[in-house]
């Protein structure tokens, strides 16, 4: 059997984000285990595939990754691929304030061109979280009370170490997965109630 062709369902992911948070390092990381400083900023977007086993069920998903440019430049671009995705992981650099404080500017925007789609919000750089010239400035808790304000699950990790790298994306695709198992549910209710209505058969008027 071709392996390429060995998964049961594909979904199309995003990862988003201020430019230099390390979304394509993160990206590389868990597709193939590797992590370059030589990684150029990623002009428009990109993707990457991998097949992984949802430990919940056991399930063989194709993950369709795609890395975006973080520049505003190019987010006429990213507007249109998050019509075609469905979860996104939103990134910023636990080293770097403003990527964090531009976090509302991104969720504003998933917001306005998608459905309601699973989201997870990621803290990047996490193995320099003690580095003397260039650690941590924004606490875990302010990553946690972010997510918590707007309903999405946090993590940190390190595209350097790998730490939590594997959890996030069998995270995403677990939430995708069962927002699609829901809106097919709904659109199955929907149809049932439809039917019910078409079924009705008007009564006949009794002569006096």
């Amino acid at each position: 059997m071709n392996i390429e062709s060995d998964f049961e369902t594909l979904l199309k992911i995003c990862i988003i984000g201020d430019s230099s948070v390390g979304k394509t390092n993160v990206l590389f990381k868990f597709i193939d285990g590797q992590f370059s400083a030589l990684h150029v900023a990623t002009i428009g977007f990109d993707y990457k595939s991998k097949i992984i086993t949802l430990p919940s069920t056991k399930q063989k998903i194709k993950l369709q990754i795609w890395d975006t440019a973080g520049q505003e430049k190019y987010m006429s671009m990213n507007k249109s691929l998050f019509q075609r995705v469905q979860g996104i992981i939103l990134m910023y650099d636990i080293t770097n304030r403003e990527t964090f404080e531009r976090l509302h500017i991104w969720l504003n925007l998933i917001k306005q061109m998608t459905n309601e789609i699973p989201i997870i919000l990621v803290g990047n750089k996490l193995d320099l979280e003690d580095n003397e010239d260039h650690g941590r400035i924004v606490e875990y808790s302010e990553g946690e009370d972010f997510a918590k304000e707007n309903e999405i699950d946090f993590y940190e990790v390190s595209a350097v170490s790998g730490e939590n790298i594997d959890i996030i994306f069998t995270s995403i695709a677990e939430k995708v997965i069962k927002n699609l198992k829901s809106e097919r549910l709904l659109s199955v209710e929907n149809i049932q109630i439809d039917d019910k209505k078409d079924n009705i058969k008007p009564r006949k008027k009794c002569g006096c």
